[in-house]
């Protein structure tokens, strides 16, 4: 782990959905990555390491990942942030109830900061970088820190995220890990949304040997 950041992975909800606390060590101001289920895990965890909550960041827009937004929003008087092709793409009525209809979730509610690519959000003594990765859903993005990239659903551990739900792309998908992720230094953290793979957390290093979305796509000879 680094010394500028601490991160706390919980572990809720039916399906399973990583929400990650991060805490910058230096100023104890932290942000929330996708709140799902159990948000008393959230509130525990906060309170019990003297954290000062400042954000709801959200990987993408799919209800399993934004299922806590409105009521931790309302808990802890902060501010919701999600790209903001993500926050434009889920305000369409009859697109929500096609994915809430699916996912049996409901859809996000429009957040109060949409973010854009490059974006930096300060933690006072470390910074989190917005990095766009459509395909999973058009608004995705990785939230890059100190060396840990939050990747959602855009990548997983030897696997990546599905894209036949509306708006999603493999074509976009894979451009994103080409372009995007996989010019990250190799020894970058990779903490995904699900814990889908052999291990929790991963490294881009470790993806770009083992993923086969990456290895058989695009290094392929």
């Amino acid at each position: 782990m680094d010394r500028k950041t601490k991160i706390f992975c919980l572990v809720s909800g039916a399906d399973r959905v990583n929400t990650y606390v991060v805490a910058c060590l230096k100023t104890g101001r932290a942000v929330i990555i996708d709140p799902a289920g159990d948000l008393q895990q959230v509130l525990r965890t906060l309170e019990s390491e003297r954290l000062e909550p400042v954000m709801i960041l959200n990987t993408h827009g799919h209800g399993d990942h934004v299922a806590g937004n409105r009521d931790l929003k309302e808990m802890l008087a902060i501010p919701t942030a999600m790209h903001r092709a993500d926050d434009e793409f889920f305000k369409d009525p009859q697109l929500r109830r096609e994915f809430e209809r699916i996912l049996g979730h409901r859809c996000p509610d429009p957040v109060d900061r949409p973010l854009e690519d490059r974006e930096k959000i300060s933690l006072g003594g470390t910074e989190i970088e917005v990095i766009h990765t459509p395909g999973h859903t058009p608004g995705s993005v990785c939230f890059l820190c100190a060396g840990n990239l939050f990747t959602g659903d855009t990548l997983f551990v030897g696997a990546v995220g599905r894209t036949d739900l509306p708006g999603g792309s493999l074509e976009q998908l894979l451009t994103s890990l080409e372009n995007r992720l996989i010019t990250l230094p190799a020894e970058t953290i990779v903490w995904p949304g699900h814990d889908y793979g052999d291990t929790p957390t991963s490294t881009i290093g470790r993806e770009m040997q083992e993923n086969p979305y990456i290895t058989d796509f695009l290094l392929a000879e």
